[in-house]
């Protein structure tokens, strides 16, 4: 029996929950470890850029401010990686603790930036960066992706304009580069989740192809266990009937079929022995 094709949204993504669900929970252990390690890797990086505000940064006290916010994001964004990899199973719950981590990282980054007062340069820099991080490695919720990516963006032209005195022309020239980015990254995961959930259902279909198979020759070995046949030429007497064996002894042909086929005998009389006994018993009654 085949399974029935399945539908995909937009995003790549099967229409019926069910289904998507089951497809997450089979690859859980994958998204787990890339998403954990996506994580974990930003968290370090947070950390070891301490080393440049070291260098930039001279007064004490912006340096301290600068310490407590990467301790606090990269606390946040370490302990939601551990948090995904110690989940053995999959939850909806991860897909809503990645999300707000997704809006916590470019909040760091921008009050970083006021107080290290970096040039805009590097805050589009980061914006690249995580948006194409957030669309390829993080196995998220296409809708949920989306947003925190948009998020990012917009969050950081504002921000430029608010804090860095953007100017309109370079406010027009970040949101052609934004635009065009956010539907690579969109053209990205869409693709990605077509063609895993694609794979997930031909192993899904070959699955359940073994299943039937399987099933179909364990019903075919009890039957033949259960069924067992005469073959070849039977010596069988001439006058009693009895048949020879494969020892040479000689058996009552009811024994020697029950013993190969499992066949049960019930004995009865046909007409013409029936008349021949009961005219035998009557005529030695008479006589």
């Amino acid at each position: 029996m085949h399974l029935d094709q399945p539908l995909f949204k937009f995003s790549g993504e099967f229409s019926s929950r069910p289904l998507e669900v089951a497809y997450l929970e089979m690859r859980w252990t994958r998204i787990k470890q890339m998403s954990r390690t996506t994580l974990l890797v930003i968290a370090f990086m947070g950390m070891a850029f301490f080393a440049a505000d070291l260098l930039v940064v001279k007064e004490a006290q912006p340096l301290a401010l600068l310490f407590a916010i990467r301790l606090i994001s990269v606390g946040i964004i370490a302990l939601a990686g551990v948090s995904i990899g110690r989940s053995r199973t999959y939850a909806p719950r991860y897909e809503w603790l990645v999300f707000w981590v997704q809006l916590i990282i470019p909040l760091a980054i921008y009050t970083m930036a006021v107080v290290r007062k970096v040039p805009a340069v590097y805050i589009g820099v980061d914006t690249i960066l995580f948006t194409l991080v957030y669309y390829q490695f993080f196995n998220n919720r296409f809708d949920l992706t989306v947003a925190a990516a948009g998020f990012f963006g917009l969050s950081a032209v504002f921000f430029s304009v608010l804090l860095l005195e953007f100017k309109p022309l370079e406010i027009v020239g970040a949101f052609l580069f934004l635009v065009p980015l956010n539907f690579l990254g969109i053209a990205i995961i869409r693709s990605l989740n077509r063609t895993r959930r694609r794979e997930f259902w031909a192993l899904r279909e070959s699955r359940q192809h073994i299943a039937e198979k399987e099933a179909l020759i364990e019903e075919l070995q009890t039957a033949l266990a259960e069924v067992k046949t005469l073959q070849g030429f039977i010596p069988i007497c001439a006058k009693c009937k009895k048949i020879r064996d494969d020892r040479g002894f000689w058996e009552k042909i009811e024994k020697y079929i029950q013993e190969r086929t499992g066949a049960q005998f019930s004995h009865s009389l046909c007409p013409t022995c029936a008349a021949e006994l009961y005219d035998i018993y009557h005529r030695s009654r008479s006589s």
